[in-house]
């Protein structure tokens, strides 16, 4: 009768620390290029100082993140932040830019001209586009008086 014959495969060998690290440069040396000169450049402008720093400061730094975040001017400010971001998302880009392009325009021809008469401001006021204007300058005047 035929006995089996034990297979006996060889030991499969874990890659020692060297030869992984070979692998890993034939096989990613141009990763491997670009991250160095990134932490060269990180290095120069002193960043990787400040994040060492960071990590160093550790718990002592969110310590003192929280206390100052914990006081009352700094939640009103957060608030307000948002409220303003709030705001400015509500305005159209076309408003936005179309009022950064009248200011643009009035400033350079109020340099090139004298400073306008009394007299000329209130016939200027008196167009429907300044009357809109006035109106919701007027608005906001009242809410934030409303607010005091």
């Amino acid at each position: 009768m035929a006995q089996s014959i034990p297979l006996q495969l060889a030991p499969r060998k874990d890659p020692t620390g060297e030869e992984r690290l070979q692998e890993a440069l034939d096989n990613h040396a141009d990763a491997i290029v670009s991250a160095i000169e990134l932490l060269q450049l990180l290095n120069d402008r002193g960043v990787l100082d400040l994040l060492r720093g960071l990590v160093a400061a550790g718990d002592q730094l969110v310590g003192m993140a929280t206390a100052a975040a914990d006081s009352p001017e700094s939640i009103r400010g957060m608030r307000n932040f948002i409220l303003l971001t709030k705001f400015f998302a509500g305005i159209p880009p076309d408003v936005l830019k179309s009022l950064v392009h009248a200011v643009e325009q009035g400033a350079q021809r109020e340099k090139a001209n004298r400073a306008p008469g009394l007299l000329q401001l209130f016939r200027r006021m008196n167009s429907e586009n300044s009357r809109h204007a006035i109106a919701v300058t007027l608005d906001l005047l009242e809410s934030v008086g409303k607010g005091l």
